[in-house]
């Protein structure tokens, strides 16, 4: 049996079940042809899909996970919460956010609510490696008075782009130059 806590508190679901997906995207680089190929495009937040019921007779737990999903900090932003789980800690999820949709309809048959409801990963892992990755944007620190624009030396000349030559050509140069241009 499956059993979740959030920020150490025990979310009471009987017939608790979780779900675990995670989307790895990627963009289609065919064109119009048939081919396989594809670019990825990384890998996006895991996230849990908790069911379970809800005793009609524990009106209290349903409204503590209401009262759960629905809560904000200071700036506006979902509560981040600790996640307990068997599941989460299988795949190194620690914190989650509600996300998507909750809900409790009445069970058809039994006297619960059937509660459904989403997690989702906050800073994964592979979301922290790339957040440590270097910055490919140049440093922004400038001193007050020693700011000077730069402009790209291709602007400057028209010269075409330096073309890496090999050892024969360099020869072959150097033997033209040395006759020079007939007159």
């Amino acid at each position: 049996m499956s059993q979740i806590a959030l920020d150490g508190e025990l979310i009471r679901l009987k017939s608790c079940k979780l779900a675990l997906s995670m989307q790895l995207a990627e963009q289609d680089m065919s064109g119009q042809t048939s081919s396989t190929a594809s670019c990825e495009q990384g890998e996006k937040a895991k996230e849990l899909k908790v069911t379970g019921l809800i005793p009609f007779t524990d009106e209290g737990q349903l409204s503590r996970l209401f009262e759960l999903a629905i809560a904000k900090d200071e700036a506006g932003d979902r509560i981040v919460r600790r996640i307990g789980s068997g599941l989460a800690r299988a795949v190194k999820i620690r914190q989650v956010k509600f996300c998507g949709q909750i809900t409790a309809p009445e069970h058809p048959t039994l006297m619960a609510w059937n509660v459904s409801f989403q997690l989702r990963e906050y800073l994964s892992i592979p979301e922290v490696a790339e957040q440590r990755q270097p910055q490919a944007d140049a440093d922004t620190k400038q001193s007050s008075e020693q700011t000077a624009s730069v402009i790209p030396t291709a602007a400057i000349t028209d010269a075409p782009p330096a073309v890496e030559v090999s050892s024969m050509e360099k020869i072959l140069t150097g033997i033209d130059n040395a006759i020079g241009e007939p007159t």
